[in-house]
């Protein structure tokens, strides 16, 4: 295995090789990252049903798909902040004052990462004829995938943010 030979940065980690960010990063540590990721995956499902309740009620009272699918999105990132930073990151999370709101700040600013793929998929989607629930769906896996990373490396990065 070829290991970088300069220091480089993952998140706020640093590392001397890539393989050493990783475990750093608890990504070859099989047993503790499924864990966390089956939680996080739980949270990411509890924010999902708040956030496709809100996007199918806004649809029937006449929204346009932007709109829902953006308020969904809002208010699902609110609950998964909640879940996230106690149940998933709970060995992670900022102590209160400053290094909190700044994890807050790049929880949220990571959300609209998956916000701002939210809407251009779903726009995209309907644009292309695909039905609205359909294209939420793709919409959906792309958030989750980005999100999930961004939030490991760098939200709730074990030196932290």
């Amino acid at each position: 295995m070829l290991e970088a030979r300069l220091p480089i940065k993952v998140g706020y980690l640093r590392a001397r090789s890539s393989r050493n960010a990783f475990v750093a990063a608890g990504i070859f540590a099989p047993t503790q990252m499924a864990g966390r990721f089956v939680r996080y995956a739980f949270a990411s499902a509890s924010g999902t049903v708040i956030d496709l309740i809100v996007f199918g009620a806004l649809l029937w009272v006449g929204s346009g798909t932007g709109l829902a699918a953006a308020s969904g999105y809002a208010l699902g990132t609110v609950w998964h902040w909640l879940i996230t930073s106690r149940r998933v990151f709970p060995d992670r999370l900022a102590a209160q004052g400053d290094a909190r709101r700044r994890q807050q700040v790049l929880f949220f600013a990571s959300g609209a990462l998956g916000l701002a793929l939210t809407i251009c998929v779903v726009k995209i989607g309907v644009l292309q004829g695909l039905d609205p629930a359909h294209a939420k769906f793709a919409a959906m896996c792309a958030s989750f995938t980005s999100v999930w990373l961004v939030r490991l490396l760098f939200v709730f990065a074990p030196d932290g943010p």
